[in-house]
């Protein structure tokens, strides 16, 4: 429990109750914090309400007055402690702090209107850190990411004793770039990113994907067949009559996940039965501990965990 105080120190505090005075004001906002209270000691709750002056501790913020040539601190309607509180004088902000403002579509089109959609997608995005909100961090993504597509060896010292010799070679060094990941669950094939996905893999834009089976397979799913718009208020249960599945506001029939079957089934069987026949007497071998001195096959490599 906290107890909030506002006093309010001016030349007529004490006089007429609601008037204001035209001379600055210094007003100080006090917040007392009572100590710890026991509430099964006698007194129950009445002792959480009573403040405890010995232990009190006090924190006083103090506010900027306003100039007495104000018209706020002129008007008797506005209570001194409330001019000082929300309308005082605002301390500046320090030199170098980014202003919030969104992309100027003016600016871009031009008078003619003709600015190009190049431009005005590259315009939308660099102004996304400074919009401000949720696109902040996405201006903040788009910079990073920009970050890993530019790095390159070059950027880092040569580490004697550390890195290998062949890498000590600038001209080397300037032509290795980072190894990017792209990581996604199902969901992200499901939609329309499955689109940006493509293309950002087609283009050699990241290195190696991470994702989940289900992401594989919702992607051959689309080369078969298409993923329909729905609304998130469509009932399951109603759906599954109709052998429809919904994904959030997505909707895929069952005939879908048939073809995919239909092509799926019969590449695992072959592949089982490859398996089976190439290393049949091999794992044979392995099951029954035949080999000399006790090694196992060449074909059974044993990969130890990075430490």
């Amino acid at each position: 429990f906290f107890f909030w105080k506002v006093r309010a120190k001016s030349s007529q505090s004490k006089g007429r109750k609601g008037s204001n005075s035209a001379e600055p004001t210094q007003s100080k906002v006090k917040m007392s914090q009572p100590a710890a209270t026991d509430l099964s000691e006698e007194g129950g709750e009445d002792d959480v309400l009573r403040c405890n002056e010995d232990a009190k501790r006090e924190t006083l913020i103090t506010l900027q007055p306003l100039p007495a040539n104000s018209s706020v601190s002129a008007n008797p309607h506005i209570p001194s402690v409330s001019a000082s509180a929300v309308l005082g004088e605002s301390a500046s902000m320090p030199e170098g702090t980014p202003i919030c403002k969104g992309f100027d579509f003016n600016t871009t089109l031009g008078a003619d209107g003709g600015g190009g959609e190049a431009a005005i997608l590259e315009g939308i995005i660099s102004s996304m850190k400074s919009t401000g909100f949720q696109a902040t961090n996405l201006g903040m993504a788009v910079d990073e990411i920009n970050r890993m597509r530019a790095w390159r060896l070059a950027d880092v010292p040569f580490r004697e004793g550390v890195d290998d010799e062949e890498l000590r070679d600038p001209a080397v060094r300037s032509k290795i770039r980072a190894r990017i990941f792209l990581a996604y669950t199902s969901n992200q094939i499901s939609c329309g990113q499955r689109e940006i996905i493509r293309f950002i893999v087609q283009h050699g834009l990241v290195d190696c994907i991470v994702t989940t089976a289900g992401g594989i397979e919702e992607d051959i799913i689309k080369c078969f067949e298409p993923t329909f718009m729905g609304d998130f208020k469509l009932k399951g249960k109603d759906l599954r009559k109709k052998g429809i599945n919904r994904i959030g506001n997505l909707l895929i029939p069952n005939n879908n996940y048939c073809k995919f079957e239909d092509w799926m089934a019969p590449l695992i069987v072959q592949m089982h039965d490859e398996q089976d026949a190439k290393l049949a007497e091999w794992a044979k071998e392995v099951a029954k501990g035949e080999y000399e001195d006790g090694e196992l096959p060449a074909r059974f490599v044993w990969t130890p965990s990075k430490v």
